[in-house]
């Protein structure tokens, strides 16, 4: 059985510290997990090809259109899904694994255009998905 985004999904995205290289080395300690979003919930539904539609709400008003496709686990690869994140100028790009046994999606997130909270295009970090308590 393929995995689905069916339901309701806890959502928070990770980023790092800016860094800084000198002489082709990074300079100093940066910090590789500063929470990025609010936590938000991620309400989506999966169709039998996979295609999945959903929101994305961090508050009342703040919200992204979710759209993507989950791609079947292999011999080699455990399940993916493909995402983009559309809403308020903001647009973002992400990719995440189905942890076998888990619940839970892991992944990476890129901001490309127009972050809500004003990082650069261009900013990548961790993301994780697990399924919202009732």
């Amino acid at each position: 059985m393929n995995p689905t985004l069916n339901g309701q999904w806890a959502y928070r995205s990770f980023r790092h510290e800016p860094i800084v290289l000198k002489d082709g080395q990074v300079q100093g300690q940066p910090d590789l997990a500063v929470p990025w979003s609010p936590p938000g919930l991620l309400a989506a539904e999966t169709d039998a090809d996979g295609q999945v539609t959903g929101t994305l709400t961090f508050m009342p008003g703040v919200a992204l259109k979710v759209t993507g496709q989950i791609h079947p686990a292999t011999d080699k690869l455990w399940a993916s899904v493909e995402l983009i994140g559309e809403g308020m100028s903001s647009v973002n790009r992400l990719k995440g694994w189905f942890v076998p046994g888990s619940g839970h999606v892991v992944g990476s997130i890129l901001c490309t255009a127009s972050d809500l909270l004003h990082q650069p295009n261009g900013t990548l970090g961790p993301f994780v998905l697990y399924p919202a308590k009732a």
